[in-house]
């Protein structure tokens, strides 16, 4: 089997659809999507940090920011009431941008976000200003950039990892990962990020070669670079702990080496949030997340189950394939689990080297994706929810989609699966088939929804 194929069809096929989706998506019908293009374009004046004015977070920006977003979305608070038209995309477009009109603009949702997610759209962004197209061309702009950069990320995980190929191929190129890869969300730097990473500790776990020192700084620039994305992500440096100690001269090197890997992005992550002490505003009255950790504090049971029920879910995971728009579109159930099971005939079969997997790997990657999926529950519960809600009802599918590989780690066959015909004949036809049926139904469903 070619092992260069599901990097060229990650390439190939992810821009046909990510390209597509660019203008497909109408603006700012992805989640937060009007916000964090005000953060990019914040970032693109190279500025760091938002300001806080009279209860709210963000800074002076070109008045036509705001009137292109009001001219696309008007009252709209739901996705029911969300509608496109040609009219007005046209109406929008004719919007100058006129940087020198400005107002304090709020972006308090993505006012907390380092620069790094958006250093795509914010150099697509910076560039286009020096000839000044209307603010709606800078966010097609900032969406190609952002898509490219995610598809090199991705190509090049596919690339490295030593197992998996077309699992992470298929994870990559799922629906909801292309739809945000063609966004300015945050979420597309994230899912990114955390592929590469896993494809490199997998490759260091199962790789014949000893790391060099080149290759392990390139990870943890990677690790701080998606703690610096989503904070809550850097639970996938976890997976290093299964790095046999053959890799290393010693065991006390190997312990250094995977406390530096793990503490070194963490401490730059908590340097950076506490940088931002005083600018975190809450998003609705009767959210405190001091009273929130007190409460599960005094209710840890209450907590668990709720945190459990969010994390296992099944409807949350056929939804993970695709679920467009403010999160209430979402494509036909039959195509969502006809993915999960390429998803999982893929993660069965996948050739590479070594032909197996031992218990400790295998682990130790259910064991990460269980601990950074409950972070990521646990920050959502304590900045989204109100005091005491029970659940955490603000944990939404996509919020799955960088960790989705640990969890299908473990289900790889032995040797004899692997290293059939059968194997090696079935994956690249599931997988393309697939890939291209969803892509069809996705077509089919955003025009529906926003076009017919």
């Amino acid at each position: 089997m070619d092992e260069g194929l599901p990097c060229r069809f990650v390439l190939v096929f992810g821009l046909l659809l990510g390209g597509s989706l660019v203008f497909l998506s109408p603006p700012y019908s992805v989640p937060d999507e009007r916000e964090h293009f005000y953060r990019a374009y914040h970032c693109s004046l190279g500025k760091l940090y938002a300001c806080k004015r009279d209860g709210r977070t963000g800074d002076d920006l070109p008045s036509s920011l705001t009137e292109t977003s009001q001219a696309i979305m008007g009252e709209a608070h739901e996705d029911a009431e969300f509608s496109i038209s040609w009219a007005k995309i046209k109406r929008a477009w004719d919007i100058p941008l006129d940087p020198k009109r400005r107002q304090f603009t709020a972006f308090s949702n993505t006012a907390l976000y380092s620069p790094v997610p958006y250093v795509p759209q914010a150099a697509a962004i910076w560039a286009a200003g020096f000839w000044q197209p209307p603010p709606l061309a800078m966010l097609y702009l900032a969406r190609m950039a952002g898509l490219a950069v995610y598809l090199l990320s991705a190509a090049l995980a596919v690339r490295f990892a030593p197992v998996l190929k077309w699992t992470l191929a298929l994870v990559a190129l799922m629906p909801m990962s292309v739809y945000l890869a063609a966004s300015c969300s945050a979420d597309t730097a994230a899912i990114g990020l955390a592929l590469l990473i896993v494809a490199l500790i997998l490759k260091l776990i199962l790789g014949s070669q000893t790391p060099s020192r080149r290759g392990l700084l390139v990870l943890g620039l990677l690790l701080a670079a998606l703690g610096l994305s989503k904070q809550a992500y850097l639970g996938v440096a976890l997976l290093l702990l299964a790095t046999p100690g053959k890799k290393f001269s010693s065991p006390v090197r190997r312990w250094l080496t995977i406390a530096a890997l793990i503490g070194v992005p963490l401490a730059v992550d908590v340097a950076w949030m506490y940088s931002l002490r005083g600018l975190y505003v809450p998003m609705r009255a009767d959210i405190d997340p001091a009273a929130q950790l007190r409460w599960m504090w005094d209710h840890p049971w209450s907590y668990a189950s709720g945190l459990g029920k969010a994390l296992y879910r099944l409807e949350t995971y056929g939804r993970l394939i695709g679920y467009f728009g403010w999160a209430k579109v979402s494509l036909p159930k039959w195509i969502c689990w006809s993915y999960w099971a390429a998803l999982g005939t893929t993660a069965v079969l996948d050739a590479g080297k070594p032909p197996s997997l031992g218990l400790a790997v295998k682990t130790a990657a259910l064991a990460t994706y269980v601990f950074t999926a409950a972070v990521v529950a646990t920050f959502l519960h304590l900045s989204w929810d109100a005091v005491g809600t029970k659940g955490v009802p603000g944990m939404q599918p996509r919020y799955f989609l960088p960790i989705i590989p640990l969890l299908l780690l473990p289900l790889r066959g032995g040797p004899k699966w692997v290293s059939s015909r059968f194997a090696q004949a079935v994956l690249p036809v599931a997988a393309i088939s697939i890939a291209a049926l969803a892509a069809g139904c996705t077509w089919w469903t955003l025009v529906r929804r926003y076009y017919w």
